[in-house]
């Protein structure tokens, strides 16, 4: 796990996904990004990999909480999704759509750190839809080309200028 940012601040991003595994590298890839541009004022920025279990403890304390993964909710490859957290469990629940393509997934882990009497805070998941999750380095050209409007957003959502 790369952590990146002031710490004490109380907005964190986290990226989560797998950068060996084609778009479920987003999380990843976008993080990197956020680096290169600078981190957005007031804010925290997290490599998770495929542990998002294990950034817990180093969220828990934040006011607010953006999460960036690849996310299939049904879009064309390259769509950009903004959702809170109440929004992405209740589609995960009432659709069963598959929304992490790895280990417990987002919304698993956010059941469990609700089990475990886990703070949980205001919460919005960022992600793409991807076109291609198999072995492989690099993003689709279709996620590549949304990397800068989903970086974009996550930086106007980490100002408290989001939707």
């Amino acid at each position: 796990m790369r952590r990146t940012g002031r710490r004490g601040e109380r907005v964190v991003i986290v990226g989560v996904g797998n950068p060996l595994a084609r778009d479920e590298g987003l999380g990843p890839a976008a993080v990197e990004r956020l680096e290169a541009e600078g981190i957005p004022p007031g804010a925290l920025c997290f490599d998770a990999g495929t542990d998002f279990l294990a950034s817990m403890p180093d969220w828990a304390d934040a006011d607010r909480l953006i999460v960036i993964d690849a996310m299939r909710a049904g879009g064309a490859p390259g769509t950009v999704y903004r959702m809170p957290l109440e929004e992405v469990e209740a589609r995960a629940k009432a659709e069963g759509l598959h929304l992490s393509g790895h280990d417990l997934g987002l919304v698993g882990a956010f059941r469990l750190a609700r089990v475990t009497g886990q703070r949980i805070p205001p919460t919005v998941v960022f992600g793409v839809e991807p076109a291609e999750v198999a072995l492989g380095e690099g993003l689709s050209d279709a996620v590549a080309r949304a990397l800068d409007r989903l970086v974009s957003a996550v930086r106007k959502e980490a100002a408290g200028k989001g939707a």
